[in-house]
């Protein structure tokens, strides 16, 4: 089996998303993780016993890991090798983690086209004075 390692580099290049779009890694967020094959019911036990809220995958192939975390350049360098390497030693494979964004940019209205809607307004119905 090929190590799980691989995805603690891949992370830098999420987190680099993160940060593009003004995260601050001090915010404490929902985080979950994802793990397939292998002993998965003993990487549970693993799991909870570090704080993880584990529950089988949609087709109990697997186990999904969530806590509220703060993540950055040392959970990646820290949190995310332990949970690699955890899943190595139970061969099972770690596929990845999601995590919600906080400060996404606000979404323009939909109607909004830079253009002012009482000039446009005005032709139709006229100007009421």
């Amino acid at each position: 089996m090929k190590s799980n390692i691989d995805q603690v580099e891949m992370a830098s290049e999420t987190l680099r998303v993160f940060e593009e779009h003004g995260e601050n890694f001090d915010d404490v967020r929902h985080v979950i993780h994802f793990f397939y094959g292998g002993n998965f019911q003993a990487l549970s036990a693993s799991l909870s016993e570090l704080g993880y809220e584990v529950k089988p995958t949609v087709d109990n192939d697997g186990v999904v890991a969530e806590r509220y975390e703060a993540i950055g350049e040392e959970w990646r360098t820290s949190t995310l090798v332990h949970l690699c390497e955890l899943a190595d030693s139970y061969q099972v494979e770690y596929d990845g983690w999601e995590a919600e964004m906080m400060r996404q940019p606000a979404v323009p209205p939909a109607n909004s086209s830079g253009k002012d809607k009482s000039s446009w307004l005005s032709k139709i119905f006229g100007n009421k004075n």
